[in-house]
């Protein structure tokens, strides 16, 4: 036997409750969502006509994403954490040893009430002040971290800089390659149009055919070599996953002049990885010093309570240790240490004169690429852009043949392109001078 229940809701009645739990279930979906992604919720910026918005990204934020997510960087912080943690250690003193003994305890009866049973307590005594070096040297170790840390913080700056340059000279090459592409199409469709009019031979109609193809594969090159650009700016920021699709700024067209002395002075004074190299020798200095201290022993001094059970008597226990420095006076590790010494100095010599040379080969390469580019940027671009326009202009009055025009595009686009390749390259030797020297380039 079955029993059916016929049920029906009384919607109407009920409608207003029922919007209300509608409107509050999409409310808190939303602040679900927001709670369970945070600022990484999947949802994408679009715009009002439900496209997704390109995200293009400034210099400043490159670099302040590169400084929080390089994990390069990263790792140098993590070794100050560690340097922290042993200087930390180096601060603290030896344990003392507590001592539980029972002698002569009867075979026949087991217990201490027969037996000699001592409680004694032994404290180990650092002499000559090697606690005090020990912890010196931990302190000059996490300053040299911390000087590599700043080196490498100028390192990923610096590569990151390059790497957005690379981005945006890609970005000006792409529409280089773009405008060649346009005025091959107008080229050749008037061709096409003044074959169909009998005016040209067909060869003219196929060169500009062929023209067209190539600059449709220089903008297909020029694509190419945006993203891989933009691939490397990501690395080097540390955020390989993620997308972006530019980079909003431009190139240093008007440097000044750079003096090679003060650029040396500022190397000397405020470069951390020479300064990093410095501390280095103090390191060694300071651990050969405690290497020639371990030749003096350290004592351990002990205190104690004897019960003697037999005799009914309560004794007290006194005791110094004093290793006797025959055999090992530390000899092995003082020379060890005088080597290491003499290394840390030639390595410091090493380094300066390295970071010297880099910075002369630079100095030269930007004030040739400097020249370079106000060659072009005030003698050749003007004259190439003027002469493209006049010839352009007398194709279409019929003073110059399609061989005119199609020499003075090339001269154009190449003399561009040209202009951007080396404007990038003098962008890049001011990030690796700013590196080196540790200053700032600005523009005229």
């Amino acid at each position: 036997m079955y029993t059916y229940f016929n049920f029906k809701f009384p919607f109407q009645k009920y409608k207003f409750l029922f919007r209300i739990s509608i409107v509050f279930l999409f409310v808190y979906l939303s602040c679900f969502q927001v709670i369970v992604f945070g600022k990484d919720s999947p949802i994408k910026a679009v715009d009002k006509n439900n496209q997704p918005v390109n995200k293009k990204i400034s210099l400043e934020e490159a670099l302040n994403t590169a400084i929080e997510k390089n994990p390069q960087l990263q790792s140098t912080r993590d070794q100050i954490d560690a340097a922290i943690g042993s200087l930390r250690q180096s601060k603290l003193y030896p344990n003392p040893v507590l001592e539980l003994l029972a002698e002569e305890i009867p075979s026949n009866e087991l217990g201490l009430n027969q037996s000699q049973n001592l409680v004694g307590i032994t404290q180990p005594i650092i002499t000559g002040g090697k606690r005090g070096l020990g912890i010196k040297v931990s302190e000059k170790s996490k300053e040299k971290d911390e000087f590599e840390r700043d080196a490498v913080l100028l390192a990923v700056i610096a590569d990151t800089k390059k790497a957005f340059y690379k981005v945006v000279a890609d970005q000006e090459g792409y529409a280089i390659a773009k405008k060649v592409q346009e005025i091959a199409k107008g080229i050749y469709e008037s061709e096409k149009a003044r074959f169909d009019a009998g005016e040209v031979a067909i060869t003219n109609v196929l060169r500009a055919e062929v023209e067209l193809s190539k600059a449709r594969n220089l903008v297909s090159n020029a694509e190419g070599n945006l993203q891989n650009s933009i691939k490397e700016l990501q690395t080097v920021m540390g955020i390989p996953e993620e997308t972006v699709d530019g980079v909003m700024g431009k190139l240093l067209t008007k440097p000044g002049e750079l003096s090679l002395h003060e650029l040396e002075l500022n190397m000397k004074s405020n470069q951390p990885f020479l300064k990093a190299s410095k501390k280095n020798i103090e390191i060694a200095e300071t651990q050969l010093t405690l290497e020639k201290r371990q030749a003096i022993p350290d004592i351990n001094v002990s205190a104690g309570y004897k019960r003697l059970t037999l005799e009914n008597e309560d004794t007290v226990q006194m005791g110094i240790e004093i290793p006797a420095p025959f055999f090992n006076r530390n000899q092995g590790n003082i020379q060890k240490g005088k080597a290491l010494s003499r290394k840390a100095k030639s390595e410091n010599l090493s380094v300066y004169n390295e970071l010297l040379f880099q910075l002369k080969k630079n100095f030269n390469s930007y004030n040739v690429e400097r020249k370079r580019v106000i060659e072009y940027r005030d003698k050749i671009l003007p004259k190439a852009e003027e002469s493209l326009k006049l010839i352009t202009r007398g194709y279409k009055e019929g003073e110059f043949d399609y061989i005119d025009l199609l020499d003075a595009q090339r001269t154009w686009a190449e003399t561009r392109i040209s202009y951007i390749e080396s404007l990038k390259n003098l962008n890049l030797f001011i990030a690796d001078i700013e590196r080196l020297a540790v200053t700032k380039i600005r523009e005229q």
